[in-house]
């Protein structure tokens, strides 16, 4: 073990004492990540601001005049938080094929047409005879003022056919009220709810930045010496290759892990403004310290299992460029599994998949920070991972033991 330990350092040594290294393997994906998101929330910000800024040009025929009114005095706007500048325009002489292309080109956001006389008709409900008027509205989904401008208008048409129906029966229209004084209907776990949203992105991330870290790294230790031929110097040496094996292990585990440490801490630093940006809130601060415990001793254990089957890979290729272009398809898999459990909102209920590498680690992170974790469950996955970890490392060791394998050019 005490060669081993001499391997870790010697490899450990390599990368850190290499700023170029400490950059682009710990510090950038970070930073990277951090920059990245934290730029898609402004972009997204700035999105929502202009689209609500926008002056809403509306077309129209034959509109009441109330509903003009409800639409155009920002004094009976119904929600003061999304007034909006309107400006409304008669048709006049315009063809409809002329309003189109205007709608086509964004110079209308919404063309609204009403059935001529349609305040006298509605005035007439009570005539055997009377028929539901229809009203049209035009509008470019394709187009995001438009689609902002539609939602916009028809809510106000909503609330004036409401407010039509309400002065017409009062009451008697309806049987019952739905929570109309009861603003505490709706019971939930405010810690587990944003638990929620954030376990929707992260498991994924860090899954995805954890196999990315091993990769930025890995092919070079191994695969990296064999094609340099200083791997030879190593298998020459008096020390045991299961020994080397540990060392390179360990020394990448580590160097792994802080690369995704580093992931971590940006995605948790930029996850507030990107969701503050999509209109819903996060705090990272509803996480104590067992919490973070919890998380790193998966990451580690996740690691691992990563940086072990890297290694494997790493030791059978014959070139750097082998080694990644057969660990691609695992980094692949291994975004599937995360993307496969993204929007499931909670962690998986069997033992069973608490075998599985990789997808037991994604679910355990997000039973932890959906406040639901189970300490079975636990156990299981770190338990596997360690003999998931002593299997690949017999195999290293055994790749090591063939002269075929690491002397093959």
């Amino acid at each position: 073990m005490k060669n081993a330990i001499t391997v870790f350092k010697k490899e450990f040594y390599r990368v850190i004492s290499d700023r170029r290294l400490i950059f682009t393997a710990i510090l950038l994906p970070g930073l990277a990540i951090y920059v990245m998101y934290s730029f898609m929330g402004s972009a997204i910000s700035g999105t929502i601001d202009d689209v609500e800024e926008h002056t809403i040009v509306i077309y129209q025929e034959n509109m009441p005049g109330t509903l003009l009114t409800m639409i155009t005095d920002d004094s009976l706007q119904t929600d003061t938080d999304q007034k909006r500048s309107v400006e409304v325009n008669e048709v006049g002489d315009l063809t409809f094929e002329e309003i189109s292309d205007k709608i086509l080109n964004g110079d209308i956001d919404v063309y609204v047409v009403f059935p001529e006389d349609i305040e006298t008709t509605l005035a007439d409900y009570e005539n055997p005879d009377y028929e539901v008027p229809d009203v049209n509205t035009y509008f470019n989904p394709g187009e995001r003022y438009s689609e902002s401008a539609y939602y916009y208008v028809t809510n106000y048409m909503n609330t004036y056919s409401n407010s039509i129906s309400y002065n017409r029966h009062g009451d008697e229209l309806f049987v019952f009220y739905t929570d109309r004084d009861n603003p505490d209907h709706q019971i939930f776990d405010e810690e587990k709810a944003e638990g929620q949203g954030i376990a929707m992105l992260l498991p994924m991330l860090i899954i995805m930045f954890l196999f990315s870290g091993a990769m930025s790294i890995g092919p070079d230790s191994i695969a990296g010496e064999k094609e340099r031929g200083t791997i030879a110097t190593l298998l020459v040496t008096p020390i045991k290759r299961s020994e080397l094996a540990i060392g390179k292990v360990l020394s990448l585990s580590i160097i792994s892990l802080m690369s995704a440490a580093s992931s971590f801490i940006g995605i948790l630093a930029s996850l507030p403004k990107l969701m503050q940006a999509e209109g819903g809130s996060m705090n990272a601060n509803i996480y104590g310290m067992s919490d973070y415990i919890l998380i790193f001793a998966v990451l580690l254990a996740t690691v691992l299992v990563i940086v072990g089957l890297i290694s494997m890979i790493s030791a059978y290729a014959k070139n750097i460029k082998e080694a990644s272009m057969l660990i691609l398809p695992f980094y692949f898999v291994s975004i599937i599994v995360g993307v496969s459990t993204m929007f499931s909102g909670e962690a998986s209920s069997s033992a069973v998949t608490y075998l599985i590498p990789i997808y037991s680690s994604v679910n355990m992170l997000i039973s932890i920070l959906t406040f639901e974790t189970v300490p079975m469950h636990l156990f299981i996955m770190i338990s596997s991972s360690v003999v998931y970890v002593a299997i690949l490392i017999f195999i290293i060791n055994k790749l090591f033991q063939s002269e075929k394998v690491m002397f093959t050019k």
